[in-house]
């Protein structure tokens, strides 16, 4: 169990260690090494071998004998002549004087990385304890037993010069020695994974021989030939049954290889330098030193740096950690631009795309772990942890697909011909992404920071998709303007007089109105009530056309005479969604402005069909500038009101207690005062038409179909009851006898006015 939860931890990058040096390079207390017993150093050991005389060569032209023919304590991998020099022809060189004499740093490299500093017994190449040391006990063993597989090598390339585009100039460049990987059985049973399978993935070239009793391992590409460590004077020895291939950095082998140009070019985008002061010291020669980071503009793994840790010292995090790398290759980019966009959609080729689109297209192509990912941690079925991208989204990646497969300084590379629609293009909103018309939109979500939360397939969503002229002709007006080497979507600030970033609160709140949570589509036929991301705001479908709350209630405005519906298509189908767009000029907006209270509080335009019911709340006392503090107790209350229509109080208005001294005249203009016995009677009757949150919690306004029904308490003397019957609301009191139901009207379609802070429906009838 412990092991399972430093692999969950290690997934999410949550590990700081200690650095505890083992005493690996401290061997005064193995008896071998006492002065009365001498083996001969490596070179020597080798020398007397006799088919390593290749290896040897090689060891001597690239300047490293003094170390392995030295004292310091170290640890070679060695292979013999047939090996190396099936190698070298398989590389187009016949000799390594060759090979030197082309390129002599090549063979600095080749022979360099057989070279690891420290040495190594069997036990510590099959389970590193770079915390515990040699002092591990049995239990701390077994914890994360064979995980810190990685060792410094003498395998480096000099300091390059690059050019850095913030600077305009060249700057230098250092480059971390390699890593070796030394594979044990124990890592892999660490891991949960089957040993063969996943070490000859990525070595196919290579048979997997590190399944022995008691421990054994394979060296990156070479198999060992021994079963125990072979002791020479300066460490440990082993014979191995290949060449050791140096490995580069992630960024490099991207680099180097043609096929993934593309790609590269879009990553090293992002790139800046960055000074490392220490390496300004120590080899600078006077200059700055700089290392080539990813991270400044985006959160981008530092696949530049062949170390995770710049300190030699940090075992514990150079030994273990990694990047692992999805990229495709120009031809996978180009049959996934033509199958993901259209003409239609405003983008002609892959580098035309907005820079947006380029940043979410990056940041899902690498694991968001810093352990590196074998392809049967890919499987579903795997336990210890899921495999997701930056934003959390799982990565589905058959592995067998899988046409390039490399494991380098810093991490795996996974290199495909054929990719899948990332998960969050793939999603409800990949119209986003796909439409250039959605592109204020876009910018809007990723300043939400709600996509990912969209993109899940945990839930189904439906998205309205707000076009660019809707964001122009908008109040708010939200460009999308240049800043620095990005784009930001911009609001305007009435009271600066300026264009501001838009606020991450506001673009959710854009979002959310946007959006609704589990409907798989809306209806083409019928009404329907859309609840969407923002509590108590809906979207109101009739026929094929939608509008939201806040538009419906125009209709209350006499001198409005539009249709506050308008018409909507399906514009794309994603993995757990629909995307529409929709016509009017608008973005839809949840509830603003004067709130309920306010609304019925202080109207006095007789053209208002909830006007003589406003009258009525302020003839019995119940307004106070303004406000109904009688129902409404606190700014967090909500409130439901079932309101007669002008038409009811009018035909009624002498069957209501406390009002038999107010007049309607045929305009429905009231007149006459009410005294302060009749208000208290007035107000009793009318506090009855109010559900209030403070007595009643509900999580959503009544509709027809809602489900919003039951007995509630009022703020007045008796309790209502609410049918919902999906097709029609009712509403009675019940005060010991219930009275007769009353329909509430049907003219808008059983749908609500609704407000930030509460809503309500016409009925046909006064309630008795």
């Amino acid at each position: 169990m412990k092991s399972k939860r430093f692999l969950k931890l290690m997934a999410l990058g949550l590990l700081s260690f200690p650095v505890l040096l083992s005493c690996d390079d401290e061997m005064t207390d193995d008896p071998h090494y006492k002065p009365q017993v001498r083996t001969g150093s490596a070179y020597e050991q080798l020398r007397k071998d006799g088919n390593y005389t290749i290896f040897l060569e090689g060891v001597d032209l690239a300047g490293f004998t003094d170390i392995v023919d030295g004292k310091n304590l170290m640890t070679v991998m060695a292979p013999a002549d047939t090996a190396f020099q099936k190698y070298l022809e398989g590389q187009g060189f016949n000799s390594i004087r060759e090979m030197y004499d082309q390129d002599p740093q090549l063979v600095n490299r080749l022979i360099g990385f057989h070279l690891m500093y420290y040495s190594y017994d069997w036990n510590k190449l099959v389970n590193f304890r770079p915390q515990e040391g040699d002092g591990a006990t049995e239990e701390d063993k077994n914890m994360n037993a064979g995980l810190y597989y990685k060792h410094r090598t003498h395998s480096s390339s000099p300091i390059t010069l690059e050019y850095d585009k913030v600077l305009g100039k060249d700057v230098k460049v250092y480059h971390f020695d390699r890593l070796l990987p030394v594979y044990s059985n124990r890592f892999f049973q660490t891991l949960g994974i089957d040993a063969k399978y996943n070490y000859e993935y990525f070595y196919p070239n290579s048979t997997w021989k590190g399944s022995r009793a008691g421990g054994g391992f394979n060296v990156a590409n070479a198999a060992v030939l021994d079963d125990h460590s072979v002791i020479t004077d300066n460490g440990y020895l082993y014979h191995i049954d290949q060449v050791l291939d140096p490995v580069e950095s992630l960024l490099t082998t991207l680099k180097n290889n043609p096929d993934y140009s593309q790609y590269f070019n879009l990553y090293d985008s992002y790139a800046s330098y960055v000074e490392n002061v220490d390496l300004s010291t120590d080899f600078g020669g006077g200059d700055k030193v700089y290392l080539h980071a990813h991270e400044a503009s985006l959160p981008l793994p530092n696949i530049g740096f062949e170390w995770i840790s710049h300190n030699y010292k940090n075992f514990a995090v150079n030994s273990v950690y990694g990047y692992t790398i999805f990229a495709p290759t120009n031809e996978a980019i180009s049959k996934f631009f033509d199958s993901y966009w259209t003409s239609e959609g405003g983008y002609s080729n892959f580098d035309e795309l907005d820079p947006l689109i380029k940043e979410f297209f990056i940041m899902q192509t690498f694991a968001n772990t810093s352990f590196p990912v074998f392809p049967s941690m890919l499987k579903s079925s795997y336990p210890l942890m899921d495999v997701t991208d930056y934003y959390g989204m799982p990565i589905n990646i058959d592995p067998e697909t899988v046409t390039d497969r490399r494991v380098c300084s810093n991490g795996y590379l996974y290199g495909m011909d054929n990719m899948e629609v990332p998960s969050i293009f793939s999603s409800v909103v990949g119209a986003a992404f796909n439409n250039k018309a959605y592109r204020n939109f876009l910018y809007v979500l990723s300043t939400s920071d709600l996509i990912a939360s969209l993109a899940s397939d945990q839930m189904s969503f439906i998205a309205m998709m707000p076009d660019t002229s809707k964001f122009a002709l908008d109040a708010a007006n939200m460009p999308i303007q240049k800043s620095g080497n990005s784009y930001v979507i911009k609001q305007w600030d009435d009271v600066n007089g300026v264009y501001t970033d838009l606020s991450s609160s506001a673009a959710q709140g854009i979002v959310n109105m946007h959006v609704a949570p589990n409907v798989s589509e809306l209806p083409e036929e019928g009404v329907a009530v859309v609840e969407t991301n923002t509590p108590f705001n809906y979207l109101f479908v009739k026929d094929g056309k939608v509008t939201t709350n806040f538009l419906f209630n125009n209709q209350l405005n006499p001198e409005y005479t539009d249709d506050p519906f308008v018409l909507f298509e399906k514009v794309y189908e994603g993995s757990n969604g629909v995307a529409y767009a929709y016509d009017g000029k608008e973005l839809f907006k949840a509830g603003s402005g004067d709130g309920l209270e306010h609304v019925l509080s202080v109207c006095n335009d007789v053209n208002y069909p909830y006007y003589l019911f406003s009258q009525l709340l302020q003839k019995s006392g119940m307004v106070v500038d303004g406000l109904i503090p009688s129902i409404v107790a606190d700014p967090e209350t909500r409130f439901i009101a079932f309101i007669p229509t002008n038409e009811a109080i009018k035909n009624n208005i002498g069957d209501i207690p406390g009002a038999s001294s107010l007049k309607i005249d045929d305009d429905y203009r009231l007149s006459g005062t009410v005294n302060s016995t009749n208000k208290t009677k007035l107000a009793a009757y009318l506090r009855a038409h109010f559900i209030s949150s403070m007595l009643n919690p509900f999580a959503k306004y009544p509709y027809a179909g809602a489900g919003v029904q039951g007995t509630f308490t009022t703020n007045g003397s008796h309790s209502l009851q609410l049918t919902d019957t999906g097709s029609l609301l009712q509403v009675q009191w019940v005060n010991g006898e219930a009275s007769a139901p009353v329909n509430v009207v049907a003219d808008y379609g059983y749908l609500p006015f609704a407000y930030q802070d509460g809503c309500f429906h016409f009925i046909e009838d006064i309630l008795k």
